[in-house]
């Protein structure tokens, strides 16, 4: 038993970093959007709450049988609707007394330990449900029992309906338990996390640090307008694929368009996109006020010759290396030690304001910045 528990955790394990790539970008941008801010705590509060939900998941359906043995599904294919049947056989061969042997031996049998387990599997889950959702004691019951319910369901439907039948059999009796489970963790709450900070601290630690604008925060918002942007593009060639047109974007025509969607959205909407209407953010002047169209029209114009001004270069340069005589072949060089330069300089300007807190070279020349919007 001890090892299916190790096998399930280690599984887990390799599985989470996968899975929390997949919910941090909307973790984050629910946190920004709600706090303006993510305290590292409360990150790390609620990704130990998911890896304990997926441990859980996989106690629960490993390890996996057989798809073709078809000998190991007959036992469970059936619904137990008689809670704590188990423990009623066990005394019915065993006659319970109150003396120490008694005790010890019902305590070290295998009906003692799927009781004991089916409870303290959920405990944690009523600790995170008090402590860091802020459940009441109603909401606590409800959801441990569905939470039970899901699991009993995995098993019932053959998880999903990849076996031909159930592997583990659906028990009233684990919905019980964990849910008392559940009910424990609730109550024991205070007493576990009394060391960590309240979670109301964590919200007004969130919203006090709300106007600072992190590089994290600002990359979730351009995420979002990415996926956006790539949502479009997407659509766009797929009604020219249907419509048997051959013609693809190239990068500087999406590149342009992406910064044109800025521009638009920043001059219509108090300089904001949608990723940053998510996040809390704004183009704004230095002074953190609404910036002028020729503010953000300079921002946006740097940004697309930043980005694909050297992709303009480097397509120049591919032209003129069909050419052979001795002055294409010069102007090729130069042009290749402008593009190095060029990416040199804006990799340097990035590590140079992520690492000391200044505005990007874009946003000098332009005047402008990103700022929270926030209420203070």
């Amino acid at each position: 038993m001890m090892n299916g528990y190790v096998f399930s955790m280690t599984t887990a394990l390799a599985v989470f970093p996968m899975l929390a790539l997949v919910i941090s970008l909307p973790f984050a941008l629910y946190q920004y959007h709600k706090y303006g801010s993510i305290p590292w705590l409360r990150v790390l509060i609620f990704f130990t709450f998911v890896y304990y939900l997926l441990t859980v998941y996989f106690l629960i359906i490993l390890p996996l049988p057989d798809k073709n043995d078809t000998s190991l599904f007959g036992y469970a294919n059936h619904v137990e609707l008689i809670p704590f049947n188990n423990i009623t056989e066990y005394f019915s061969k065993h006659a319970f007394t109150w003396d120490m042997n008694s005790i010890m031996a019902f305590v070290k049998s295998a009906n003692f330990y799927e009781l004991a387990f089916n409870v303290l599997m959920i405990v944690p889950f009523g600790i995170y449900l008090r402590y860091y959702f802020k459940c009441s004691f109603k909401k606590t019951v409800i959801l441990s029992f569905l939470l039970s319910l899901f699991f009993e369901l995995t098993q019932l439907s053959g998880l999903y309906g990849y076996y031909p039948a159930p592997y583990r059999t659906f028990d009233t009796e684990d919905l019980i338990c964990n849910t008392l489970g559940g009910l424990i963790g609730w109550v024991i709450s205070p007493a576990l996390t009394f060391f960590l900070p309240k979670r109301k601290d964590l919200d007004a630690e969130s919203i006090a640090s709300s106007k600072d604008v992190t590089i994290i925060r600002r990359l979730s918002a351009d995420a979002v307008d990415a996926i956006i942007f790539a949502v479009i593009v997407l659509g766009i060639q797929l009604v020219l694929i249907m419509n048997k047109c051959s013609w693809q974007f190239e990068k500087p025509v999406e590149y342009g368009m992406f910064f044109a969607i800025q521009w638009v959205y920043a001059v219509c909407s108090n300089g904001m996109s949608p990723g940053k209407a998510i996040c809390r953010l704004r183009v704004c002047n230095g002074n953190g006020h609404k910036a002028s169209i020729g503010a953000i029209t300079v921002r946006y114009l740097v940004l697309w010759g930043m980005i694909d001004g050297i992709g303009l270069l480097s397509s120049l340069s591919d032209i003129l290396e069909t050419q052979a005589s001795g002055m294409t072949l010069h102007l090729l060089s130069v042009l290749g030690m402008v593009c190095i330069a060029a990416e040199l300089l804006i990799l340097f300007d990035f590590l140079r304001s992520l690492f000391k807190d200044v505005p990007f070279f874009y946003e000098r020349i332009s005047h402008t910045e990103v700022g929270s919007t926030m209420p203070s």
